[in-house]
């Protein structure tokens, strides 16, 4: 159910590393990789794709395009049928718990709660549904008149700028004030959606958004009591 948004104000919350305190894609491929899923030839290309993504060669949005090509060719179905079991013991249990408190604070206030993710929503949403998060923002798969993944996303991957352009649209579509709302985020990767709202907040900052945060004194959550903001 969406909460009453009388108030125009939004909450944004990035999932990796900031509402889950871990890297969920690489548990992920750990264990595609252990039940023999991912091939030796796709391991060779992630490797080599993420070398250049740490040269600075190509972008974020390249990597999560190689990354969807594992999906090329199989079902759905099988997915989404796994999601709740690895929701239980991979995600939940690592839960932020400074941040599902902040969460919960939002939620009390009455403010529109969005997850904003470049992650895939099959396996975001028992995150939803546990949360009781309003709005996802997500990278969604693609499916061919086969029934079978292409490999490629259905609109745009959930990335960096990506993430401004969703969360725009989502303002719209519902009158938010995005000088009244919040958003939370760990990476530099997520400073155009930090930028976009009036109440940035860091979470487990990485390096380049500690230098970011501290140019405009943005707040950093393990600093932040629960009843400011």
């Amino acid at each position: 159910m969406v909460a009453d948004i009388a108030e125009q104000t939004a909450a944004f919350f990035d999932f990796d590393e900031t509402l889950l305190a871990i890297d969920s894609a690489g548990i992920g491929f750990k264990l595609l990789r252990r039940e023999g899923y991912l091939s030796r030839s796709f391991l060779i290309k992630m490797s080599w794709v993420m070398l250049l993504y740490k040269l600075r060669l190509i972008d974020e949005h390249s990597m999560a395009k190689t990354m969807l090509s594992f999906y090329k060719g199989r079902r759905l179905q099988p997915f989404i049928e796994s999601a709740q079991a690895f929701f239980q013991e991979y995600l939940e249990p690592n839960f932020s718990s400074a941040v599902v408190s902040r969460l919960r604070w939002h939620q009390n206030q009455g403010h529109l709660t969005v997850l904003i993710s470049g992650s895939i929503d099959y396996y975001l949403q028992p995150v939803m549904d546990k949360l009781k998060i309003d709005q996802l923002l997500c990278t969604h798969l693609e499916q061919g008149a086969d029934g079978l993944l292409t490999g490629r996303s259905e609109g745009p991957v959930c990335v960096a700028g990506t993430k401004v352009t969703l969360a725009q649209a989502l303002a719209e579509q519902y009158d938010l004030d995005l000088v009244a709302s919040f958003a939370y985020g760990n990476s530099k990767l997520d400073i155009p959606l930090l930028d976009l709202v009036g109440h940035p907040v860091v979470v487990n900052p990485d390096p380049q958004l500690v230098r970011y945060a501290a140019r405009y004194n943005w707040p950093d959550l393990a600093n932040l009591a629960l009843h400011e903001g």
